[in-house]
Parts: structure tokens; sequence; C-alpha cells
């Protein structure tokens, strides 16, 4: 099984990316979430100066973040930089989605984006957005139209898989991100979002720096309620409580802050070791790596690990070890 990286961007995050392929990763993608997050095409176009080999992309990008010429014209940059070596998932959208005040958009919309997107790269004139719009830069750019870019769709259930299956190379999932009607998935590759992190000699699910690794991915599902897997649980309950108390205009501020990155004082003690090990993988080495091979049985080709808190260069290189991975 292959080992990717898919990271939160922060200011160092080209230094781990560079790490992430000394380490042997077989890729780098990073979030797309303006609110919360550095820019994922600043940090990429960065990290294709340190790199020579590692896949570099963005996941998710989503269709009202950025218009499609925008993002099809980062594509084209990043593809100029790391030729050969660009991926993209397109996805509904959460966070992103989330911190303007807005719902994930409908699967139609997905599909018509990869779809336009697609196009574009492949230097096509297309009709968008009331107008006809291409990418057409000059020669003295260095950007070159058309270019090949892997276009993969983000997905935890049927309807998403179903446009995967139509119109993506790859479809990215993140076990347990669902209300449990994931259902199978789709006949092209697949690779699954990993969370945990490993634990250290003497180390407990309750433990600090454990809290600060595992507990992002863990409050995730908090943020989640009924669509996550701590749907049902008394940490669930209490969180929701808590969500309720908060002005309803800017609750949604509050719920995201810190998302996939840092806990926060809301959330903490909310993260218990039951929680952890209901919603992430962490657990001992061997827990880990049990883990890791189950998602290889159920037909995954490789997991994107999700490395959180304060240490990600200590997290890399943890899983890095026990995945095996070579450069």
């Amino acid at each position: 099984m292959k080992g990717g990286a898919i990271l939160g961007p922060r200011v160092e995050a080209p230094s781990q990316i560079e790490l992430a392929e000394e380490l042997g990763y077989d890729r780098a993608w990073v979030f797309d979430s303006p609110a919360l997050f550095a820019d994922p095409w600043m940090t990429l176009a960065r990290a294709a100066d340190r790199t020579a080999r590692i896949r570099l992309g963005v996941s998710v990008i989503t269709p009202r973040m950025r218009h499609l010429v925008a993002n099809a014209g980062a594509i084209a940059t990043l593809a100029a930089l790391a030729p050969g070596r660009v991926d993209v998932v397109i996805g509904a959208g959460f966070t992103s989605q989330a911190m303007i005040g807005k719902g994930p958009v409908r699967w139609r919309e997905v599909e018509e984006y990869a779809v336009a997107l697609r196009a574009l790269l492949h230097g096509e004139a297309i009709d968008w957005d009331e107008g006809v719009v291409a990418l057409r830069p000059g020669k003295l750019t260095g950007l070159e139209i058309p270019c090949e870019v892997p276009i993969w769709i983000a997905a935890h259930g049927p309807k998403g898989y179903a446009v995967a299956e139509r119109v993506g190379d790859g479809v990215l999932t993140n076990p347990g991100h669902g209300a449990g009607d994931e259902g199978e998935g789709p006949a092209i590759e697949r690779w699954a979002q990993f969370n945990a992190t490993i634990l250290g000699p003497g180390e407990g699910l309750g433990s600090e720096r454990v809290l600060d690794a595992g507990g992002p991915p863990a409050a995730l599902h908090l943020h989640l309620g009924d669509g996550g897997a701590a749907r049902g649980s008394a940490e669930a309950a209490a969180y929701a409580a808590r969500l309720e108390a908060i002005d309803p205009r800017v609750r949604h501020l509050e719920m995201h802050r810190g998302h996939l990155a840092e806990v926060t004082e809301m959330e903490r003690d909310l993260l218990t070791p039951e929680l952890l090990a209901r919603t992430t993988a962490t657990g001992t080495p061997e827990q880990v790596r049990a883990a890791a091979t189950a998602i290889a049985g159920e037909g995954f080709a490789g997991i994107v690990y999700a490395p959180m808190g304060p240490d990600v260069p200590h997290e890399l290189r943890a899983m890095a070890g026990l995945l095996g991975l070579a450069p």
C-alpha cells in the first residue's frame, strides 16, 4: 500500500512537504479552507521548488470558493512548476463553505465543475457563468496548455462515488465521514484519509501529546454531529449543547475554529479516550498498523495520512516508519 500525506497548510508546510518526500511519501496534498489555513497554491508553489518526486495537490477545491478560471490558472501554474506530479481533488465542501455561512454544494455542481475544469486544462473554450471562458496564456508565461492533470473526487457516499466514476480519475474518501450509508466504493483508484497518532512508550489515549495530535480529527466528528462517527455519543450531545449556547450568527465560526489542526478549549474535555478510539485509528504501533492493513484489505490503493498538532514532522516520521515507506 502506498502512503501519502494531507496537510493543513501552514507557513512551514513547504518544509513539511520536503520532509515527506525524503521519508518516502508518494504524494502531499493540502487543504483549501481560506478562513482557517494558509493559501494552498502559495504553499504548493513553494513546495514545488523544494521537491523533485512527490506529487502535489489541493484537496479539496469546491465549485463556489474560487472561480473556475482562477483555479484552472493556479493548477496550470503548479503544473509548470512541478511537471507531471500535480493532482487536484474536487469536493462538495465542508469548512470552506461553512466558514462563509454556506452549506455543501450539490453533487451536480461538483460534476459540472470537474468536467469544465478538465476542459479548460485541455485548452477548450467553454460556456461558463453566462460567458465563454478559456485559458489562453501567452508563450512567454511558461505555462503549457493543454496540460494533463488527474482530477480526483472527494466522496463519502453513493452520490459522490457515482460522480467520481463518471468524471474522476480517482476518489479520496474519509472512512466514518458520513452517516453510515457509504456503500460500495467506485471502480476507480481509491485512497482513504487516515487519521491517527501513534502512541509512544508510556503514552495512553488521554496523554497530552496524544490529545494535541489525535484530538483534532476526533473533534471533527463532534463538528459532524449525526453525520460522523461520534453520533449518539455523550460527547457529541455535550458538544451540541455547547454550540446551542453560541449566537447562531457566529456559531459556524466557533464550531470550526482549529479544524483539523489544533484542539480548542471548547472541545478538549470532550476528547475522551473512548472518543479517540471510536473516531480515529490512534493506538499502539500494532493497532495503527492493523488499521492501515484493514484499509488495504478493503481495496484501497493507498492511505493519505493527516498529521496534526504542533509537531507535524514527528507525526510524519513516525507514520513513515510504521508503514515502511522508503524514498
